[in-house]
């Protein structure tokens, strides 16, 4: 199995809300990704994810925790084995989650942050097994498919849908390079993006602050 990847989307998987349920789609299929960077390959590219990727038989299995920001200490719902406080169906549009939102710091939290709609994107995480995916060349960039994917970790609703860790811009496939998030975190500075948990949150204060939002 390689490494965790994480990926984002806004659009149609921008999180909506009714009360306190949220919902939202955590992955899209057949949808091409903005052009990202392997630098394993050092190749740019686009990514598209197969409707074949994901299955009943994979969320069932999972243990999949539903967070802010894909922050393990901001648990908003779980679904394990398929059980769960996070509702799923799978669509002709991607996966879709629902959960009613707690009544913990948190989940008011992103209860406010969905109203004043400062969260506008949904994301997840994953592991591919190794040759579950296919490249062909469109031009002068390639094209992934993700054909299968084998784990899913965690679905997030995120500040930032057009920047993750792993995937708006760049995908991790350094095997083990222990230098590469701390070059990357370099490379996001320079370009004053948000990169860790705490950057994003520092972040999104200073616009609540900006703008006298609460």
């Amino acid at each position: 199995m390689e490494n965790k990847e994480i990926r984002s989307f806004g659009g149609v998987a921008t999180p909506t809300i009714q009360g306190r349920t949220i919902s939202g789609y955590a992955i899209v299929f057949n949808s091409k990704s903005e052009v990202m960077y392997d630098f394993g390959s050092r190749r740019r590219f686009r990514e598209i994810i197969s409707p074949q990727a994901v299955s009943d038989a994979l969320i069932q299995r999972s243990d999949i925790k539903m967070l802010l920001e894909h922050d393990s200490k901001r648990l908003l719902a779980r679904c394990k084995q398929g059980k769960g406080t996070l509702k799923w169906s799978i669509d002709h549009n991607g996966v879709l989650y629902s959960f009613q939102s707690p009544n913990t710091s948190d989940g008011d939290f992103a209860v406010e942050m969905l109203r004043l709609g400062n969260l506008t994107g949904s994301s997840f995480a994953f592991y591919v097994s190794k040759d579950s995916d296919s490249w062909r060349k469109d031009g002068d960039i390639w094209v992934r498919t993700i054909n299968k994917i084998e784990r899913l970790t965690d679905f997030s609703i995120v500040s930032d849908p057009a920047y993750s860790e792993t995937s708006a811009d760049v995908r991790n496939r350094n095997n083990g390079n222990t230098d590469y998030k701390k070059n990357l975190h370099k490379v996001a500075k320079s370009a004053n993006i948000p990169f860790t948990p705490k950057e994003k949150l520092e972040a999104l204060r200073k616009e609540i602050n900006k703008y006298n939002l609460l």
